[in-house]
């Protein structure tokens, strides 16, 4: 009760309303009693001795609260000017009435001249500009209403009265009084509220944005008001005056040299006891209320708020956290209704919009995609088909409130989404049996990713490796043997010369049948090989090895019968019944399976080997055979077989062919982060990949094991 009486007190002492009637009524009282006549008489020296201190006392409540402009000079001047020049002849002191007259014209020619040289389209520093502000400052006192009716006052006041005279002392006094007052401690309000009025209020609501930001006008003695500021305000829409918003200060800026905030409601209208003056903002400075509060509307994970040009697919949003740690790749979650929707970064850009005059502000506009909601049956994201309200807040997560059920195999976590608990899911055997290509840079962790798959899938598959830089033989454990013994390599490889060696000769001279026996010994030496490791209960990976990385056209007709051969004894053995799975890893895959302009040999003899593994490619998965491509540029890559590759992981990458490429499979949005992922962060998407849309993921747990 006390504060409310004290609230109410200050109200009135600080109302220029007021103060003016409170003023005036005492003028008038004491003219009443010493005069017997509420108003002076109508001498000349009476006339201008009372209109000096009314308007001294007119200036600092109305006419000059805060600043004298130019133009404020120029209004009070001139007509002093006038009045002055024809009363001349009734001044005693004609010394005085040059001195004002002199000072008029000064005053009133500077003003003039500030007009005329500042241009508010120019930089402060342009000479006009300087020249026109020192000006300013030159008149910024003796310009003032209250300095020139002062003059004429105190003039009229030592000229005809006694200031021992009661009355006229009281005068002087009631001027002394006036001039002491703080304009900037004074407001319009005329009519009282009862509602609390103390150092909590920071300024009232001028207009909304979308429902849930406020434009709030600060109170010019509220400086100290800073972003991410908890407040609480009612709002003149809102039928019941028990109910409270509460908000965060959004932004600050300037306008119109007046201090600005936006606020934004963080929580549906709550009902409060203590009344609240509508349309006045009223910050929370209780710190255990202010911890309980930051806690429950989630400031700390405040990114920023939804903003006009996001879809269902894609948010865009003003960027504005309390601690700058948003990267590309984090976790988003906004409420949409009942529902809780996760959104990944995939950019952010500065932007700056012109306010007024020469103010601007700066800011940050990010993007992220739309994953869904969480289902934790299929350890995945399901789409959600609407787009989030203008002015949504959104917060950073790290979902660890989500607990996600034990995976089984063929279901394996391949990483996380970035900094949180969410596991990304591929399933080996679609993964597998549909083809995977793990694209990227050397060093970006796409060749550990391949020993965790393999190591995996090993139970139930049988791994060929096509590894002409013998990386397998030296990073798997145990490392593994080759799949075509030596002697056989060495009794393939001389009929295979003999056979080009053959073939170089003319048609005529060509020996047709050894030429086609010595095809058949080799597909049978293979044979033997390849089933004795198809059929072996304790061998599961194997490598196909070559003494030479060149593609010598021997060297490719090689890989051309061993590939057909492992294709043809897959095939009869889905018909016999006897199906097994197999997946042939291609490492360094542009050795195997170059793009025909990269080859190293005739374009003929390696379209061939191309030919025969797109074959299987195509026809594999009805014969329980697939792919794991390796591949640092996908330029390099047949797109025979890569096309084939419904399941896609790729590491960094800067080139522009794999941004064509890749941009098919995840989207040419997503694809602009590849240049800048970190070491072991992956973009996945495909068939495998449980998930409806491409993630960006961090496979550093893996890369560490």
């Amino acid at each position: 009760m006390k504060n409310k009486i004290f609230s109410n007190i200050v109200f009135y002492i600080s109302n220029r309303f007021i103060l003016f009637i409170i003023f005036s009524t005492l003028f008038i009282t004491l003219n009443i009693l010493f005069n017997g006549s509420p108003l002076p008489s109508t001498e000349i020296k009476d006339l201008w001795f009372y209109s000096g201190l009314f308007m001294v006392w007119f200036s600092i409540l109305f006419i000059e609260p805060y600043y004298t402009s130019p133009k404020n000079v120029i209004t009070t001047v001139i007509p002093l000017l006038l009045v002055f020049l024809s009363i001349k002849s009734l001044f005693n002191n004609s010394l005085f009435w040059w001195f004002a007259v002199v000072l008029f014209l000064l005053l009133l020619l500077i003003s003039i001249l500030i007009t005329a040289l500042e241009n508010k389209d120019e930089s402060p520093d342009v000479w006009r500009n300087k020249m026109a502000n020192i000006l300013k400052n030159s008149i910024s006192i003796l310009g003032k209403g209250k300095v020139l009716y002062s003059i004429i006052f105190i003039y009229f006041l030592l000229s005809y009265y006694s200031i021992q005279n009661v009355y006229t002392l009281i005068l002087f006094v009631f001027w002394s009084i006036i001039l002491i007052i703080d304009t900037k401690e004074i407001h319009n309000k005329f009519i009282p509220k009862l509602y609390r009025k103390d150092t909590d209020q920071i300024g009232e609501i001028f207009g909304v944005q979308s429902k849930k930001i406020f434009l709030v006008k600060l109170y010019e003695d509220r400086k100290k008001i800073k972003k991410f500021d908890i407040v609480k305000f009612r709002y003149s829409m809102q039928d019941s005056k028990d109910l409270v918003f509460i908000g965060i200060v959004f932004d600050t800026y300037l306008l119109n040299q007046e201090k600005w905030a936006k606020i934004l409601q963080m929580k549906d209208p709550e009902t409060e006891d203590i009344k609240l003056e509508k349309n006045v903002v009223y910050k929370i400075s209780d710190r255990a209320k202010i911890e309980e509060i930051s806690r429950q509307i989630r400031v700390d994970d405040f990114v920023g708020v939804i903003i006009e040009g996001s879809n269902i697919g894609k948010i865009k949003f003003e960027y504005s956290k309390k601690v700058d740690d948003l990267q590309e790749g984090d976790l988003l979650e906004l409420r949409v209704g009942l529902k809780r929707l996760f959104y990944q970064v995939i950019s952010g850009v500065t932007e700056e919009e012109k306010l007024e005059d020469r103010n601007k502000t700066g800011f940050i506009n990010g993007e992220a995609l739309q994953l869904g909601e969480w289902c934790d049956t299929d350890f995945c994201f399901k789409k959600f088909g609407w787009v989030p309200a203008i002015n949504t807040p959104v917060f950073k997560t790290d979902a660890s409130d989500i607990e996600v059920p034990e995976l089984t195999y063929p279901d394996y976590e391949l990483g996380k989404i970035p900094r949180t608990t969410l596991p990304s899911v591929i399933n080996l055997n679609e993964a597998i049996s549909h083809h995977i290509a793990l694209l990227g840079v050397t060093g970006s962790g796409k060749s550990f990713l391949a020993y965790e798959i393999i190591n995996q899938i090993k139970q139930d598959t049988k791994v060929v490796c096509i590894d002409f830089n013998k990386e397998f033989v030296t990073r798997l454990t145990p490392a593994p043997g080759n799949i075509i013994s030596e002697a056989t390599s060495i009794e393939v490889t001389s009929r295979i010369d003999w056979i080009n060696n053959e073939l170089e000769k003319f048609g005529n001279q060509q020996d047709k049948n050894q030429i086609e026996l010595k095809k058949s010994e080799i597909k049978a030496a293979l044979e033997i090989d390849i089933n004795a490791f198809l059929s072996s209960p304790t061998d599961s990976i194997k490598v196909f090895e070559l003494p030479d990385v060149s593609n010598t056209t021997g060297i490719l007709d090689y890989t051309k019968y061993f590939f057909k051969v492992l294709f043809d004894i897959a095939k009869g053995r889905q018909i016999a019944n006897n199906p097994l799975k197999i997946c042939v890893v291609l490492e360094e895959a542009h050795t195997v399976i170059p793009e025909w302009n990269f080859s190293g040999s005739s374009d003929k003899t390696s379209q061939s080997v191309v030919n025969s593994i797109g074959q299987i490619a195509l026809q594999g998965r009805k014969y329980g055979v697939g792919f794991l491509v390796i591949a640092q540029r996908t330029a390099n890559v047949s797109k025979t077989v890569l096309t084939q590759c419904n399941t896609v992981i790729c590491f960094q990458a800067f080139d522009e062919t794999s941004f064509n490429f890749l941009g098919n499979y995840v989207g040419k949005e997503i694809v602009q982060v590849l240049p800048n992922l970190k070491q072991f962060h992956a973009v996945v998407a495909g068939k495998a990949i449980r998930s409806n849309v491409p993630l960006i993921i961090d496979l550093t747990r893996a890369a560490n094991d």
